[in-house]
Protein backbone atom coordinates (compact mmCIF):
# COMPACT_ATOMS: atom_id res chain seq x y z
CA UNK A 1 0.00 0.00 0.00
CA UNK A 2 1.20 3.13 -0.65
CA UNK A 3 1.70 5.88 1.75
CA UNK A 4 0.97 9.89 0.84
CA UNK A 5 3.51 11.97 -0.04
CA UNK A 6 5.06 15.07 2.40
CA UNK A 7 1.96 17.29 1.62
CA UNK A 8 3.20 19.60 4.62
CA UNK A 9 6.79 19.66 2.91
CA UNK A 10 4.83 20.74 -0.13
CA UNK A 11 2.68 23.55 0.93
CA UNK A 12 5.84 24.92 2.56
CA UNK A 13 7.43 24.67 -0.58
CA UNK A 14 5.03 26.15 -2.71
CA UNK A 15 4.27 28.85 0.08
CA UNK A 16 8.26 30.12 -0.69
CA UNK A 17 8.54 29.65 -4.63
CA UNK A 18 4.79 30.42 -5.30
CA UNK A 19 2.94 33.29 -3.42
CA UNK A 20 0.33 33.10 -5.60
CA UNK A 21 -0.90 30.24 -4.05
CA UNK A 22 -0.45 31.30 -0.42
CA UNK A 23 -4.18 32.43 -0.42
CA UNK A 24 -5.34 29.08 -1.23
CA UNK A 25 -3.05 27.49 1.52
CA UNK A 26 -4.25 29.84 4.32
CA UNK A 27 -7.81 29.21 2.92
CA UNK A 28 -7.81 25.54 2.47
CA UNK A 29 -4.95 24.31 4.81
CA UNK A 30 -3.64 20.56 5.12
CA UNK A 31 -4.23 18.48 1.51
CA UNK A 32 -6.24 15.47 2.56
CA UNK A 33 -5.01 13.34 -0.75
CA UNK A 34 -4.65 9.53 0.03
CA UNK A 35 -3.33 6.72 -2.61
CA UNK A 36 -6.05 4.47 -3.54
CA UNK A 37 -5.45 0.77 -2.76
CA UNK A 38 -3.91 -1.14 -5.63
CA UNK A 39 -6.71 -3.55 -6.01
CA UNK A 40 -8.92 -0.50 -6.75
CA UNK A 41 -7.00 0.63 -9.65
CA UNK A 42 -8.72 -1.12 -12.26
CA UNK A 43 -12.24 0.44 -11.28
CA UNK A 44 -10.92 3.96 -11.32
CA UNK A 45 -9.60 3.48 -14.79
CA UNK A 46 -12.44 1.81 -16.01
CA UNK A 47 -14.68 4.54 -14.81
CA UNK A 48 -12.68 6.91 -15.92
CA UNK A 49 -13.68 5.55 -19.39
CA UNK A 50 -17.89 5.30 -18.81
CA UNK A 51 -17.36 8.83 -17.18
CA UNK A 52 -16.53 10.43 -20.34
CA UNK A 53 -18.92 12.78 -21.59
CA UNK A 54 -21.46 11.84 -18.89
CA UNK A 55 -22.62 13.75 -16.10
CA UNK A 56 -21.35 12.32 -13.11
CA UNK A 57 -24.58 11.36 -11.47
CA UNK A 58 -25.42 9.30 -14.91
CA UNK A 59 -22.06 7.77 -14.70
CA UNK A 60 -22.11 6.71 -11.17
CA UNK A 61 -25.52 5.14 -11.65
CA UNK A 62 -23.74 2.96 -14.69
CA UNK A 63 -20.96 2.14 -12.22
CA UNK A 64 -23.13 0.94 -9.88
CA UNK A 65 -24.97 -1.08 -11.48
CA UNK A 66 -22.08 -2.49 -13.28
CA UNK A 67 -20.89 -3.16 -9.94
CA UNK A 68 -23.86 -5.11 -9.02
CA UNK A 69 -23.62 -7.51 -12.17
CA UNK A 70 -20.19 -8.16 -12.22
CA UNK A 71 -19.15 -7.58 -8.20
CA UNK A 72 -17.13 -5.32 -6.38
CA UNK A 73 -13.70 -4.01 -6.12
CA UNK A 74 -14.70 -4.43 -9.99
CA UNK A 75 -12.16 -6.92 -12.00
CA UNK A 76 -10.52 -7.61 -15.85
CA UNK A 77 -11.70 -11.27 -15.22
CA UNK A 78 -15.35 -10.14 -14.59
CA UNK A 79 -15.17 -7.57 -17.24
CA UNK A 80 -13.74 -9.66 -19.88
CA UNK A 81 -16.27 -13.21 -18.64
CA UNK A 82 -19.45 -10.33 -18.95
CA UNK A 83 -21.57 -10.41 -22.46
CA UNK A 84 -21.41 -7.32 -24.53
CA UNK A 85 -25.81 -7.72 -23.27
CA UNK A 86 -25.36 -7.59 -19.82
CA UNK A 87 -22.53 -4.31 -20.07
CA UNK A 88 -24.99 -2.30 -22.60
CA UNK A 89 -27.54 -3.70 -19.59
CA UNK A 90 -25.83 -1.56 -17.17
CA UNK A 91 -26.94 1.78 -19.80
CA UNK A 92 -23.15 1.48 -21.31
CA UNK A 93 -22.82 1.95 -24.89
CA UNK A 94 -21.52 -0.40 -27.26
CA UNK A 95 -18.50 1.55 -28.25
CA UNK A 96 -17.75 2.25 -24.16
CA UNK A 97 -18.12 -1.42 -23.64
CA UNK A 98 -15.40 -2.11 -26.58
CA UNK A 99 -13.36 0.09 -24.95
CA UNK A 100 -13.99 -1.82 -21.49
CA UNK A 101 -13.36 -5.22 -23.18
CA UNK A 102 -10.35 -4.05 -24.59
CA UNK A 103 -8.96 -2.38 -21.51
CA UNK A 104 -9.93 -5.74 -19.60
CA UNK A 105 -7.60 -7.84 -22.48
CA UNK A 106 -4.90 -5.31 -22.04
CA UNK A 107 -4.23 -5.58 -17.99
CA UNK A 108 -5.06 -9.47 -18.47
CA UNK A 109 -2.54 -10.02 -21.16
CA UNK A 110 0.39 -8.02 -19.26
CA UNK A 111 -0.53 -5.16 -22.07
CA UNK A 112 -0.90 -2.64 -19.02
CA UNK A 113 0.70 -3.86 -15.81
CA UNK A 114 -1.09 -2.47 -12.77
CA UNK A 115 0.82 -4.31 -10.45
CA UNK A 116 4.20 -2.51 -11.06
CA UNK A 117 2.37 1.30 -11.10
CA UNK A 118 4.28 1.85 -8.17
CA UNK A 119 7.40 1.54 -8.85
CA UNK A 120 6.79 3.26 -12.51
CA UNK A 121 7.23 6.80 -13.37
CA UNK A 122 4.51 9.09 -14.46
CA UNK A 123 5.27 8.72 -18.24
CA UNK A 124 5.63 5.20 -18.07
CA UNK A 125 2.21 4.97 -16.43
CA UNK A 126 0.79 7.43 -19.14
CA UNK A 127 2.54 5.93 -21.72
CA UNK A 128 0.76 2.07 -20.48
CA UNK A 129 -2.64 3.80 -20.76
CA UNK A 130 -2.90 6.02 -23.61
CA UNK A 131 -2.38 2.90 -26.15
CA UNK A 132 -5.75 1.88 -24.56
CA UNK A 133 -8.80 3.04 -26.82
CA UNK A 134 -11.01 5.56 -24.45
CA UNK A 135 -7.96 6.36 -22.08
CA UNK A 136 -6.93 9.38 -22.89
CA UNK A 137 -4.33 12.12 -21.63
CA UNK A 138 -6.70 13.73 -18.75
CA UNK A 139 -7.77 10.31 -17.20
CA UNK A 140 -4.33 9.05 -17.06
CA UNK A 141 -3.24 12.57 -15.36
CA UNK A 142 -6.43 12.26 -13.05
CA UNK A 143 -5.27 9.01 -12.47
CA UNK A 144 -1.87 9.73 -11.55
CA UNK A 145 -2.95 12.77 -9.35
CA UNK A 146 -5.95 11.09 -7.59
CA UNK A 147 -5.45 7.62 -7.25
CA UNK A 148 -1.40 7.24 -6.84
CA UNK A 149 -0.58 10.62 -5.45
CA UNK A 150 2.07 11.43 -7.88
CA UNK A 151 3.69 15.07 -6.55
CA UNK A 152 4.19 16.56 -9.87
CA UNK A 153 1.13 16.36 -12.34
CA UNK A 154 -0.35 18.93 -14.51
CA UNK A 155 -3.85 18.05 -15.83
CA UNK A 156 -3.34 20.99 -18.33
CA UNK A 157 -6.88 19.52 -20.20
CA UNK A 158 -8.55 20.01 -17.21
CA UNK A 159 -11.11 22.63 -17.51
CA UNK A 160 -11.51 23.74 -13.60
CA UNK A 161 -7.28 23.84 -13.64
CA UNK A 162 -7.46 26.12 -17.10
CA UNK A 163 -9.56 28.47 -15.42
CA UNK A 164 -7.62 28.97 -12.38
CA UNK A 165 -4.38 29.25 -13.83
CA UNK A 166 -5.85 31.72 -16.21
CA UNK A 167 -7.46 33.49 -13.21
CA UNK A 168 -4.34 33.94 -11.16
CA UNK A 169 -1.90 35.24 -13.95
CA UNK A 170 -4.45 37.59 -14.92
CA UNK A 171 -4.49 36.19 -18.57
CA UNK A 172 -6.72 37.41 -21.35
CA UNK A 173 -7.55 33.83 -22.67
CA UNK A 174 -7.65 30.25 -21.80
CA UNK A 175 -4.18 29.03 -21.76
CA UNK A 176 -3.30 25.85 -23.41
CA UNK A 177 -0.90 22.90 -22.62
CA UNK A 178 2.65 24.61 -23.48
CA UNK A 179 1.62 28.15 -21.64
CA UNK A 180 0.62 26.02 -18.54
CA UNK A 181 3.62 24.21 -18.21
CA UNK A 182 5.36 27.29 -18.47
CA UNK A 183 3.62 29.36 -15.85
CA UNK A 184 3.55 26.55 -13.51
CA UNK A 185 7.59 25.33 -13.90
CA UNK A 186 8.62 27.35 -10.38
CA UNK A 187 5.63 25.04 -8.62
CA UNK A 188 7.84 22.05 -9.28
CA UNK A 189 8.03 19.54 -7.88
CA UNK A 190 4.31 19.93 -6.05
CA UNK A 191 2.31 20.75 -8.70
CA UNK A 192 -0.05 17.73 -8.21
CA UNK A 193 -0.86 20.02 -4.43
CA UNK A 194 -1.28 23.04 -6.30
CA UNK A 195 -3.54 21.69 -8.70
CA UNK A 196 -5.74 20.45 -5.71
CA UNK A 197 -5.55 23.51 -3.63
CA UNK A 198 -7.07 25.43 -6.91
CA UNK A 199 -9.61 22.91 -7.53
CA UNK A 200 -11.03 23.60 -3.92
CA UNK A 201 -12.00 26.94 -4.70
CA UNK A 202 -15.75 26.80 -5.82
Amino acid sequence: MLTAPDWALGSQYLRTNAPELIPFIDKYGACTLQPEAPQKYFGTLLTGIISQQLPPEVSLAMVKKLEAAVGTPITPQAIAAASDEDLCACGIMQQKVNYLKGFAEAVLSGKVTMDKFDSMTDSEITKQLTQIKGLGQWTAEMFLLLALCRTDIAPTADFIFQKRVKEIFNLSAMPKRKQILELTEHWRPWRSLAVWYLWQEK
